[in-house]
């Protein structure tokens, strides 16, 4: 098991801050963060605050943090009385504050990826998030990325903005690709709809399964 450069696996020790990380998913005791609350974030934010003790929702529009921390909905496909009673039992929260990443355990990146030049994903909003998760990242942490763009944005751009911390993926933090599939207007409950899982390595693979 190790990270895989220039096609050569180099092995890494894994500390005991990773099986923590694996330890608290699969017990359902950890806190989740989700980057980006809009139609993809936000139901996805009530699902696993329905399972996990604590998800704090991350977004740069501050109207849209007040809102949620109100009790109300912005999202057609998410009740306003779940998001009254997530809130009113602590369970969800929402900042603009990003230094909070650093309570979470896992973090999912829900940004929007707009068509950019030739029609290809704008991948600004991805960059960012990742740099405030980098500003934020310590040892034991799980990074999803949620958002829809090409094959090997997560190994070739979001990593390594990742490992700029001087944190080193699967020694210290883990990171995997579950590309979103919500169609919004659809009444298809998030649970099941069927989720492709790709982790950089085998054990992302395998924490990010949990």
């Amino acid at each position: 098991m190790g990270k895989r450069v220039a096609g050569l696996s180099v092995s890494r020790p894994l500390s005991i801050h990773v099986d923590e990380l694996v330890r608290r998913l699969s017990t359902r005791t950890a806190t989740i963060g989700i980057i980006g609350l809009g139609y993809v974030g936000l139901p996805l934010a009530v699902e696993f605050a329905a399972v996990f003790p604590k998800v704090l929702g991350f977004d740069v529009n501050p109207e849209r943090i007040v809102l949620l921390n109100s009790g109300r909905s912005h999202i057609r496909d998410v009740p306003e009385e779940r998001v009254v009673e997530l809130v009113g039992s602590e369970r969800f929260e929402c900042s603009s504050e990003f230094s909070r990443l650093a309570e979470c355990d896992a973090v999912v990146i829900c940004v929007p990826t707009p068509l950019g030049v030739g029609n290809l994903p704008d991948l600004t909003c991805i960059f960012d998030a990742a740099e405030q998760v980098a500003g934020a990242l310590r040892p034991g942490q799980l990074v999803v990325l949620e958002s829809t763009t090409y094959p090997g944005t997560t190994e070739e751009a979001m990593v390594p903005i990742l490992e700029r911390s001087n944190l080193r993926l699967d020694r210290d933090f883990l990171a995997a690709f579950s590309p979103e599939r919500i169609d919004p207007g659809r009444d298809i409950p998030l649970p099941r709809i069927p989720k492709v899982i790709g982790g950089c390595t085998e054990r992302s693979t395998d924490a990010a399964r949990i």
